[in-house]
């Protein structure tokens, strides 16, 4: 019996950043037909990694199905309360956080500490407790770059771009200490499938 496998990702970050338009990617769907997003959505969708075709036929990994959950949030600052509540409603394996480049640095910085200080807050309004919650939680904090092509699908660009937020990622690590930490640098309109789906493959080998 081939045992399927959850992945549930509650997708943050500032309005525009991208976060619906890697959902519809993900579901095969257009993704410049969005909306802004007002409230939390929940999508499923049930994929074989590309990864799976090069294992053993006698392998069990070449026939699993992963069904992705993935909680859409809306960017908006106002908003942003409803964060805590989609982490702990939706029980997540992780956070992944989207960037633009073309956005101003200094209100996705927020934005980051924001999902920092909720997702806490989805472990315990308590202080002292979530923090003790946070150093053995095992989750996966995945931060990605999207809008490549607006800085010229340049990688070393959008690593010093990522280097911005180093201080609040500094911060993760120190308050989660069984985390694992990923990165990707993509298009969402733009890149093919293939590096759409390796971000699934990166948060199969974090999770599992």
């Amino acid at each position: 019996m081939v045992l399927d496998r959850d992945i549930r990702l509650t997708i943050l970050g500032n309005t525009g950043v991208g976060k619906t338009s890697l959902i519809k990617r993900l579901k095969g769907e257009d993704p410049t037909m969005t909306e802004k997003t007002m409230d939390i959505i929940v999508e499923k969708k049930k994929i074989t990694l590309l990864s799976s075709s090069r294992q053993s036929k006698l392998s069990l990994e070449r026939y699993r199905k992963y069904n992705v959950i993935a909680v859409d949030n809306p960017g908006d600052f106002k908003l942003r309360r409803k964060w805590r509540d989609a982490m702990r409603k939706y029980k997540t394996d992780g956070i992944l956080f989207m960037l633009d480049p073309s956005q101003g640095i200094e209100s996705q910085r927020v934005a980051m500490e924001d999902s920092f200080n909720y997702f806490l807050d989805s472990l315990s309004l308590d202080p002292d407790k979530a923090d003790k919650k946070a150093k053995k939680k095992k989750t996966l904090f995945f931060f990605v770059v999207n809008k490549m092509d607006t800085i010229d699908n340049d990688e070393e660009k959008a690593k010093i771009f990522l280097e911005n937020f180093d201080t609040v990622i500094e911060d993760y690590k120190m308050t989660f200490l069984f985390a694992k930490f990923a990165q990707a640098f993509i298009s969402v309109h733009k890149s093919p499938y293939e590096e759409i789906d390796s971000i699934f493959e990166k948060c199969k080998q974090a999770l599992y």
